[in-house]
């Protein structure tokens, strides 16, 4: 769902569908947590250490400081805290910046008001800094929250509403229905703003719309989503090895170009949570059955989206009013009083009346909490395609032995319009012996009283982790429907296959989702982060040599510069040892080793570094310790080191399959290169040229796809 803010009073002006995006944020943000990113672990510090992201202030890590603030601008120039809005040629090409197909866009209060609150910037947490919206975790969940945009001005107040999209205004939610049964969106044939609807697969991955899935890699490049997967590795590539061409070297096109990489970073992070809330509406039972659920404030939805009915939009309005119950406490506890509200704006106390229970004196009682969502000890699984993430179907004939996300839910339960009519799984809900009947009970209906219904349990299949328990079932079963007392006496008039879905069927069903929701989202972060390229010296120890007396000079701006030919003078070939390191993957339910292999594509090496602005041709620039322990600084009023990162990229070489970058765990694995930075000399002044205690260099590989 959508929000709008006035500085008061969080405010929502929604269109419910998906989880909303309150819940999205809490599930990202706990992913993050477990994930390879969260920057605690060994591992996590280890990649931190090879994008460089050890060298950015965590607390805002993308942003410069002598920058001013971000502006939308019409062309991916570099600064404070921008993202780049880049439609398909240009990723794809990788060309210089063209103001064409490029567009700078801004944070906005809008997302930050979504996030878990001590993101909100209400109250400041002394563990997560000033802006901790702005942080790794802050630009994931920016990509969650802006996946679910819909049409500039359907918001209900435009002037609070987020940024419109520069290039295709339209409800991106449209884009968010996948049926793993039918490999369709499951909307039967839509009208209106779902009339051009695409498998949330295909929006997901950048992919051709391929209805056979035949292929993982081929892009599509026409596609609308400029967030996809797809974007979100061609970003990382480019976060990590972008320089302008025929640009001389200067402060002002180093410190721009540095910028834009940041900007870069920050685009890939958002554009992978873009993919995980895709991922996280496959725990939506509606999302994969095609059941619409969307409602508009402003009554604009008329010429656009249909408006569900109210029981449509239960199971995820209970979901994020169990999260926003307790987002609210956490303000309350850090002493604010704003509110979060949970669902769109103009039906909000309707749907706080109806879920809301108070004891005997007035007293609001939390509803069942989601501490077994974010606590859970649910698996995080593990594929070697990012596409499995969402569904197996290409893998894995039978409904019940697919491992994907989207998978298990479709298979495991009901929704308000869609029973088992149609699907293969559940069964119908009477008479059938895989069900355990519970016991007629009272269940309180706001407004209509004391109904009388019975709880079915049902045992979800699990094919990724069969022998994972979860907490809370009857016998291994867990509370998916209900029937009426009417439905058992009665049934000539009924549709038999037809049960209902209360409050505790809602949190039996929530409570099985969304940990899960969060391990898959975890699993594809680390899946996109997961490659590893190691460099080893070679037998010499050394890794490149130059000539310091050949002619140079020093520009205005610290570069040096080589009398002969006006290029940068430094190190122009460096002599490596590579292997890659990629952990092969154990795939989740079948336990099947896969092979992290790189396939065809092209290698470069990357040197990250800073300048010594005060480096003299004499080394009369440096500092020096003489025998007596004493340290002269040089007289270099601009300071011995520059405050922004350069980088320097070599000519690519190509690589042909496992032969030209072996899989290794030791040296004797890896296989020499020779990398030419003719083109874009390391400077012989740089500085904090290291990465570890050994590797100067980046190696990075891309597939080319």
């Amino acid at each position: 769902m959508k929000h709008c803010f006035p500085i008061s009073l969080i405010m929502i002006c929604s269109s419910a569908k998906a989880f909303n995006l309150e819940s999205h944020a809490l599930f990202t943000d706990t992913a993050f947590g477990k994930s390879i990113l969260n920057g605690e672990t060994a591992d996590s510090k280890a990649l931190y250490t090879r994008l460089g992201f050890d060298r950015m202030t965590e607390n805002r890590p993308f942003s410069q400081s002598d920058i001013q603030p971000c502006v939308a601008v019409n062309a991916g120039i570099g600064g404070k805290d921008h993202y780049i809005d880049a439609t398909a040629p240009w990723v794809d090409t990788e060309a210089t910046q063209n103001s064409t197909l490029l567009r700078t866009r801004c944070p906005f209060l809008f997302e930050q008001r979504s996030m878990p609150p001590a993101y909100t910037g209400f109250f400041v947490d002394p563990n997560l800094g000033p802006t901790p919206w702005l942080r790794f975790e802050g630009w994931l969940m920016r990509g969650v929250i802006r996946e679910d945009d819909f049409k500039f001005g359907k918001y209900d107040n435009p002037t609070l509403s987020p940024d419109q999209d520069p290039w295709e205004d339209e409800f991106r939610s449209v884009h968010h229905f996948y049926d793993p049964t039918t490999n369709s969106t499951g909307l039967g044939a839509p009208a209106g703003a779902f009339a051009n609807a695409t498998r949330s697969t295909t929006w997901a991955l950048g992919l051709i719309d391929n209805p056979n899935w035949a292929t993982d890699q081929a892009p599509n490049l026409i596609r609308g989503n400029h967030f996809s997967y797809m974007d979100a590795r061609r970003l990382f590539w480019l976060a990590m090895t972008y320089k302008e061409t025929g640009t001389a070297p200067s402060t002002a096109a180093s410190l721009r170009q540095s910028n834009f990489r940041d900007n870069l970073w920050a685009t890939t992070l958002k554009s992978v949570g873009h993919v995980v809330h895709l991922l996280q509406d496959g725990a939506s039972p509606q999302h994969v059955r095609g059941e619409g659920h969307s409602f508009l404030c402003n009554g604009n939805w008329r010429d656009d989206l249909p408006e569900a009915p109210m029981a449509t939009r239960n199971f995820e309005n209970f979901a994020n009013f169990r999260v926003t119950f307790e987002f609210d406490q956490a303000l309350v506890t850090a002493g604010v009083n704003n509110k979060y509200t949970f669902a769109n704006f103009c039906e909000d106390q309707k749907w706080r009346k109806m879920f809301r229970t108070v004891d005997s004196e007035g007293r609001e009682i939390p509803p069942a909490n989601t501490l077994r969502w974010t606590a859970s000890t649910y698996p995080v699984p593990n594929f070697s395609v990012q596409r499995k993430f969402f569904t197996t179907r290409l893998e894995d004939t039978a409904i019940n032995s697919r491992r994907g996300l989207m998978d298990y839910t479709n298979r495991g339960f009901y929704t308000e319009r869609k029973f088992s009519l149609g699907f293969q799984s559940p069964p119908v809900l009477m008479n059938d012996p895989s069900f355990e009947q519970g016991e007629f009970g009272d269940l309180v209906v706001t407004e209509l009283g004391t109904v009388k219904v019975k709880t079915l349990y049902w045992q979800v299949p699990d094919a990724a982790a069969p022998s994972y328990v979860d907490p809370g079932l009857r016998n291994g079963k867990a509370a998916i429907a209900s029937n009426e007392f009417w439905q058992f006496y009665e049934p000539s008039n009924l549709v038999l296959e037809r049960g209902n879905l209360t409050l505790p069927n809602l949190v039996a069903m929530q409570d099985l989702l969304a940990p899960r929701a969060i391990a898959y989202t975890t699993g594809l972060i680390n899946f996109f982060f997961r490659g590893k390229l190691t460099v080893d010296p070679i037998a010499q120890r050394v890794f490149a040599v130059m000539n310091q007396g050949d002619p140079h000079t020093m520009n205005a701006d610290g570069y040096p510069i080589r009398t002969s030919n006006g290029q940068i003078f430094g190190f122009e070939k460096i002599r490596l040892r590579v292997r890659n390191s990629t952990d092969p993957i154990t795939e989740s339910g079948t336990n099947n080793v896969v092979p992290q292999g790189v396939g065809n594509g092209k290698l470069v090496a990357v040197a990250r570094y800073h300048r010594n602005p005060c480096y003299k041709p004499d080394l009369t620039g440096e500092r020096i310790i003489d025998f007596n322990n004493t340290l002269t600084e040089p007289n270099c009023p601009q300071g011995m080191r520059t405050n922004y990162q350069e980088i320097s990229v070599s000519a690519p070489l190509t690589i042909t399959g496992n032969a030209g970058l072996p899989f290794g765990t030791t040296i004797a694995d890896s296989v020499e290169k020779i990398f030419d930075f003719a083109a874009d000399p390391i400077p012989v002044n740089a500085t904090d040229l290291f990465i570890r205690s050994f590797a100067h260099f980046s190696v990075i590989f891309q597939w080319l796809a």
